[in-house]
């Protein structure tokens, strides 16, 4: 054989060479969790907030970071505004941000409606600023003995808020309105929750209600908090079904539950799924979450443990 014609067979092979192992790094990409991270920092931040806000319905005893203005009105019998520092000593859970959240509420011993405003607090942690929330509905349920709350994507401020969030003027009918709201099903798929935009948000106080940090925090539902790219081009979404956490228990992550994320872009007038990965949550307090199942272009991290990166 000449070797001319060899030069060209062993460049070829080379060549090819190349873009197999670029096609196996393009399809060997750990999970983007930060779709994730974002839920469960929203989740932490606003279950806290609906847990302090619950203990104010009821006019108990508040925990030493909180400063309360009351302001009772004829139509609500319980209204008032928390003022709460957020340090070191009094953080919340997945978030190392440091700053105050002023929380307005309306309602009366059973629950009301609530927004909140976040001054000078990255919850976040990335490019994308929680500025506050608009409304939230928070009720305690006798029977089941917890607090239940709900945001969707639409209540959430990215961006810097403002304090005309907190002007809580709702008439009766938007009162209710907002309230049912929590007789909504909660998610109980995963692969269904992905794309809802509806993150339900379950606390137990432990029949404590002047700390935060003995509570027992469960998250339902899942979507998209604020808009995040994938390193392949596609939008990221997360999800999480029985997703718990417990400030005492693990600050790395929670230690119980499942999560799905879904790597979709738009191709054409068809989304092309460039990857899936189902996480589960352990008792170990390590940082960690398990990838049970992963495809597409994280295919290759099935069945390993990788960083949340909380």
């Amino acid at each position: 054989m000449p070797s001319r014609i060899k030069y060209k067979i062993s460049g070829l092979l080379i060549l090819l060479l190349l873009l197999s192992c670029k096609k196996i790094r393009e399809n060997t990409r750990e999970p983007e969790l930060e779709s994730l991270r974002q839920g469960l920092k929203t989740s932490a931040a606003i279950g806290y907030c609906a847990s302090l806000a619950m203990t104010a319905f009821k006019g108990e005893e508040l925990p030493g970071n909180v400063i309360t203005i009351t302001n009772n009105s004829d139509e609500y019998s319980s209204s008032w505004i928390l003022y709460v520092r957020i340090d070191s000593y009094y953080p919340i859970s997945f978030n190392s941000g440091i700053g105050d959240i002023v929380i307005g509420g309306i309602g009366d011993k059973n629950g009301g409606v609530i927004s909140m405003v976040f001054t000078d607090i990255d919850i976040l942690g990335g490019e994308f600023k929680l500025g506050g929330i608009y409304t939230v509905p928070v009720i305690e349920r006798e029977i089941e003995g917890n607090i239940l709350t709900l945001f969707a994507r639409q209540d959430i401020v990215i961006g810097y808020g403002s304090d005309t969030l907190l002007n809580l003027n709702l008439s009766r009918p938007q009162f209710n309105t907002e309230m049912a709201r929590l007789d909504a099903e909660q998610p109980t798929d995963a692969f269904a929750a992905v794309h809802q935009n509806v993150w339900f948000v379950t606390i137990d106080q432990a029949g404590s209600s002047d700390t935060v940090y003995d509570d027992d925090f469960t998250v339902n539902g899942g979507g998209q908090i604020a808009e995040v790219q994938g390193v392949s081009g596609g939008i990221i979404y997360h999800s999480m079904i029985g997703t718990y956490f417990n400030n005492s228990h693990c600050t790395r992550n929670p230690v119980d539950g499942n999560a799905f994320s879904q790597n979709l872009k738009a191709d054409g007038t068809f989304m092309l799924d460039l990857g899936n990965y189902l996480l589960s949550f352990h008792s170990t307090c390590d940082g960690m979450v398990h990838v049970d199942v992963s495809t597409g272009k994280y295919w290759s991290y099935s069945g390993k443990n990788i960083e949340l990166g909380i």
